[in-house]
């Protein structure tokens, strides 16, 4: 048989596979030959910057070492404070002072002081009067304040007149005394240009193809120098010096352009290229070896092509795509049938559209879905709509009253009430029963009327529910949607609008316009409350029941959703569980009725509104604080225990409250008085004290004036750092920011 098909499959990729295989190749090197550019580039960039920074930090050392001296040596002072001409001995003090300073910096060339009131001058190795000096016309300009405090461009620099100095250097000037307006002199540092230069070049020796300097005024430092770098130019940069204005300008060496041919003799082609072979084995022994199914299929199509001319009494040719054409023709005409039955079906695909648009799943063109509604008798476009969720109000006691037959019928009732009340408002409506518990409709309505027209039909339905029914429902508005991946946004918001009603109760609509704003909810009062309880349950203390109406309080102020309510109580559920592991066991008789916290917990979920999850919570913690008050009425330490909380509730504002205090007063051993204290309340001493003290902080700080410095004194610390870092460990805020928070005006 021939294998003309094998060969068009194998040379139909082959091709391919080689161009693509050398395309990545080639892309790869010229990738990484950028990316070391860029990196070359930006090495060089870092490199400059260093370097000015190098040399900024070294000249501003020495300016910064000159003004100290010229502020704090005695003898320079008293030289500028001095009248009438300069004894040599001070001179010659002067002069070590200057050849010191010099001697200190690598760069530093020769230090030399001006006096105005004798025009004298003294350097770091004679003393002129200015006439005589070569460099006074730079002195007289320094002094004038010409020089600005700045250091200059290389110039020429020489101590004697008709002396010329081969090296240039850099001078800054700065007017003595440093402090003061009107000057008595100057002094002036002169840096070799030599010493800079001989840095740079051992920099370039090793790390720059060329490297210059250009004053502030455009000049290059060195005679040297190369032109300015272009702008943009690869492997140049160049820095200015916001402090002398200097710029400093780096080259690095130039790559070395790589042919074509020399690509494909790097040494990383070579495994390349035989990576590239292998594939080419490869794809020839897949094709060969998937080839074998397409071989059978044809083989097939043979033995029935011929199979069907003998019974026509003649042979033919057989067109294997002919065959396939045919074979696919009946397996389309098959599937439209198929398709044409699941289009009639029309409930089932309006169903799932309804879950695709508020799921936002949808995914249908505006002339796909314009058809699919004309069959679906569905609004083809709309200005405006909105999710609309009727839920039934405690629906476990619903499920427990009627039998199904009656839960189905009221369902039924609900549906055609809701469908007439919006017919009546003349707004088109889409509704299904989305879960068992929940009426989901998406109503479109003008834009201009959009909230009137929805609101009336939310209040009805829920009054017509709760005066004809025997029960009541809860109605969740979302927000307004102006296409259709918007009504996916409209039933979330309606989703989170009821979460809402946990706080204010059954047979109410919620609006998402109005609780978006408190979406957020913030947990931390709450879990503070929380861990607050924890403690009084577990030293079982008569004040529980305040903190757990102060717990519910703070959920309600932060308007808490379902959800977060339960978080807060599952957090104090933990709190709880994690002091009762250090308790003793109790005995069989003294367990609450509800004794595992998480049984409590999944009786609790199954509740809706937040009074009924705290009735559910107090009857819980009753049970047992009034365990735990046994077990403690039982216990021998009990009556000293009691007597120990009393005492520090009277005394808490004893800076010298301690353990060791209460063991002297109650003839009981430190270390035994803490281990009852901590198997009485579960809590340590010192994390007891600390407790109340902060307890009586708080309350001073919001309901009076006193100062914070008062406060810590009244409540038993004598440093108010002490209070200030103790209160912020209990509170996670500082005594000023509590008051900030909390205190009315």
């Amino acid at each position: 048989m021939q294998r003309k098909w094998f060969y068009r499959l194998l040379l139909s990729y082959m091709p391919f596979f080689v161009f693509v295989v050398l395309l990545l190749c080639m892309t790869f090197y010229y990738r990484w030959s950028e990316e070391t550019k860029e990196r070359i580039q930006n090495t060089n960039d870092v490199f400059a910057a260093h370097v000015m920074n190098v040399m900024d930090s070294s000249f501003l050392t020495i300016e910064n070492y000159i003004v100290q001296q010229m502020l704090t040596d005695e003898t320079i002072k008293n030289y500028y404070n001095a009248e009438g001409p300069t004894a040599p001995f001070v001179a010659y003090q002067i002069t070590q002072r200057l050849n010191e300073i010099k001697t200190l910096f690598p760069f530093a060339g020769d230090v030399y002081l001006y006096k105005k009131s004798n025009n004298e001058v003294i350097t770091d190795n004679a003393m002129f009067q200015l006439d005589q000096f070569a460099d006074r016309a730079f002195v007289e300009a320094a002094f004038q304040g010409a020089m600005n405090g700045k250091w200059t461009s290389p110039r020429s620099y020489n101590q004697f007149i008709g002396e010329v100095r081969p090296d240039k250097a850099m001078s800054l000037a700065k007017p003595v005394p440093i402090t003061s307006a009107i000057p008595s002199g100057v002094v002036v540092v002169n840096i070799q240009a030599g010493s800079l230069r001989s840095m740079l070049q051992s920099i370039k020796a090793s790390a720059a193809d060329s490297i210059n300097l250009i004053g502030a005024d455009g000049h290059p430092f060195f005679e040297a120098a190369t032109a300015d770098v272009k702008t943009g130019e690869w492997g140049s940069s160049s820095v200015r010096s916001a402090y002398t204005g200097w710029k400093l300008e780096v080259k690095v060496p130039p790559l070395e352009r790589a042919s074509v041919m020399a690509f494909f003799l790097e040494a990383w082609m070579l495994p390349v290229l035989g990576l590239m072979l292998l594939g080419l084995l490869f794809l020839t022994y897949m094709t060969h070896r998937n080839y074998k199914p397409i071989e059978e299929i044809m083989i097939r199509i043979d033995r029935y092509a011929l199979k069907r001319s003998l019974s026509m009494g003649k042979k033919t040719a057989h067109d294997e795509f002919q065959f396939i054409s045919s074979a696919l023709d009946n397996l389309v005409e098959n599937s439209h049938q198929y398709e044409k039955r699941y289009l009639e079906d029309l409930s089932i695909r309006k169903k799932y559209w309804f879950y695709e648009l508020l799921e936002g799943h949808f995914s249908l063109t505006p002339e796909e879905w314009r058809l699919e509604a004309d069959q679906l008798k569905l609004p083809e476009t709309f200005a405006s709509a909105m999710v609309i969720i009727v839920e039934i109000d405690n629906y476990q006691d619903f499920r427990r009253t009627y039998s199904v037959r009656d839960q189905q019928l009221f369902k039924f009732v609900i549906h055609g009430v809701m469908q007439e009340i919006a017919q009546g408002e003349q707004v088109p409506i889409w509704l299904e029963w989305k879960e068992a518990d929940q009426l989901v409709a998406i109503l479109y309505v003008d834009a201009e009327k959009a909230h009137t027209a929805v609101d009336n039909i939310a209040e009805s339905v829920k009054a017509w529910v709760a005066s004809n029914l025997q029960f009541t429902t809860s109605i969740y508005v979302g927000t307004e949607a102006h296409d259709a991946e918007d009504i996916g946004h409209s039933y979330q918001d309606a989703l989170r609008a009821g979460e809402y009603r946990t706080l204010h109760g059954y047979n109410h609509v919620y609006f998402a316009r109005e609780t978006q704003p408190h979406t957020g909810g913030d947990l931390y009062r709450p879990l503070q409350a929380a861990k607050t309880l924890a403690k009084a349950v577990r030293a079982a203390e008569p004040t529980w029941q305040d903190e757990l109406e102060a717990m519910f309080a703070e959920m309600r102020s932060e308007q808490l959703p379902r959800e977060k309510v339960l978080d807060a109580v599952q957090y104090l559920f933990y709190e709880l569980d994690k002091m009762l592991q250090d308790l003793p066991e109790l005995p069989e008789g003294q367990l609450p009725a509800r004794s595992s916290s998480a049984e409590a917990m999944a009786d609790l979920t199954k509740l809706d509104l937040i009074g009924e999850i705290q009735s559910g919570l107090t009857a819980y913690l009753s049970d047992l604080v009034d365990t735990l008050e046994t077990w403690q009425h039982g216990q021998d330490y009990h009556r000293l225990i009691g007597e120990v909380k009393t005492f520090l509730l009277a005394n808490f504002s004893n800076p010298d409250l301690s353990l060791h205090y209460l063991s002297e007063k109650f003839e009981l051993s430190s270390r035994m008085l803490s281990k009852l204290f901590k198997a009485e309340t579960g809590e340590r001493f010192v994390d007891y004290l600390i407790r109340i003290r902060v307890e009586e902080a708080k309350r001073l700080l919001v309901e009076s004036s006193d100062s914070v410095q008062s406060i810590a004194e009244r409540v038993g610390y004598l440093q108010v750092i002490s209070f200030i870092r103790t209160f912020k460990k209990s509170e996670d805020m500082t005594p000023g920011e509590y008051r900030k928070l909390n205190q009315t005006s």
